[in-house]
């Protein structure tokens, strides 16, 4: 198991790398907020296309690289909006209801290609803002969903750090409580999140579950518990299985969902139906990004979008086929009824 540690350097060398790093988040928050403010440019034109009235409010950066989470009107959800602001995802506050496409050769986005966008959109989080924890040679790709809170979610850090256990994964890990109407716990996940050794804090916090989980330093930086709910809002998109709300969970190389298991057999087991990392590894940025350009460039251009001006991604059909029917069969019926259920 290899928890990354921060290096430090000789004293009189601390200075210029501090310097440094301060440079590199400066550079980052202003990349950030001109591609927000490019997002907002981009759909001010296509305003009256939506009644009510969407983005009124604050927009965020989400940790899907180049989507957008902006705040509605009160009494409305939020939207996800793509900076090209050609795909519209609005909100009740918990769900997509609804993918848009803007402009005047808008045609509606069926259920395939929804699920295809939103796994794009996972591929292509920005895995390094994750508490990262590489067990073994790290062979398998995981992306676990957990809550520092959540009884099993320990049971699982417990095993995984256990000495002798045999787990072999790279573990992407993002943080969440199982009650996030508590202030208390939403500051202790971005304690956890953002502190400077989060990997350490989260295994130490977990695996000694002392119960000091507000002791933590107070962390400073752009995530919280809402980059988790983002996320878990995007997954409901790709089926049934997905949508639950419960830890822990994990997303393995071969496109599927798990309750993950706390024995450590079982825990192999698991890790060994994913390997591959087949999902992982297929990044179509474009189809969300660059959404339908064929349309958008016929409507500048005053032309009909014909068919074949629209973009499907048919390279991944049989992957959706395994993602569409997924399921946790190979969790116990003990873990299915009793893991962490969040609200």
């Amino acid at each position: 198991m290899n928890l990354t540690r921060p290096r430090h350097g000789r004293p009189g060398l601390a200075w210029p790398f501090l310097l440094l790093a301060m440079l590199c988040l400066v550079l980052a928050s202003r990349s950030a907020q001109a591609g927000a403010n490019e997002m907002r440019r981009n759909l001010a034109p296509h305003m009256k296309q939506f009644n009510p009235p969407i983005c009124s409010g604050a927009v965020h950066n989400t940790l899907v690289r180049g989507l957008y989470r902006c705040d509605g009107p009160t009494g409305y959800g939020h939207t996800y909006i793509n900076e090209a602001a050609s795909l519209v995802m609005p909100t009740n506050s918990r769900d997509i209801t609804d993918f848009i496409e803007t402009g005047a050769g808008a045609k509606p986005v069926p259920e395939a290609e929804r699920r295809a966008l939103v796994a794009d959109m996972i591929r292509n989080l920005r895995f390094e803002e994750l508490i990262h924890i590489k067990q073994g040679n790290g062979s398998a790709k995981v992306l676990l969903l957990s809550a520092f809170d959540c009884p099993f979610c320990v049971r699982l850090e417990r095993t995984m750090a256990a000495p002798g256990s045999r787990i072999d994964a790279d573990v992407y890990i993002l943080p969440s409580t199982l009650d996030s109407s508590k202030n208390a716990n939403v500051s202790t996940v971005r304690n956890i999140w953002c502190a400077r050794d989060n990997a350490a804090v989260w295994r130490n916090t977990l695996t000694k579950a002392t119960g000091g989980y507000f002791d933590l330093p107070h962390g400073s930086c752009d995530l919280s518990n809402q980059d988790t709910k983002d996320v878990e809002t995007l997954l409901a998109v790709l089926g049934p299985d997905f949508k639950r709300r419960a830890y822990p969970r994990m997303i393995l190389g071969n496109g599927q969902i798990y309750t993950s298991a706390t024995d450590p057999a079982e825990l192999r087991e698991q890790l060994a139906q994913g390997a591959g990392n087949a999902f992982w590894s297929e990044a179509q940025t474009d189809s969300y990004l660059n959404f339908r350009p064929g349309n958008r460039t016929a409507a500048a251009n005053n032309e009909p979008a014909g068919n074949g001006k629209k973009r499907v991604s048919v390279s991944l059909g049989d992957l959706f086929k395994r993602l569409g029917s997924g399921d946790d069969s190979k969790k116990t019926e003990k873990q299915e009824g009793s893991a962490g259920e969040s609200p």
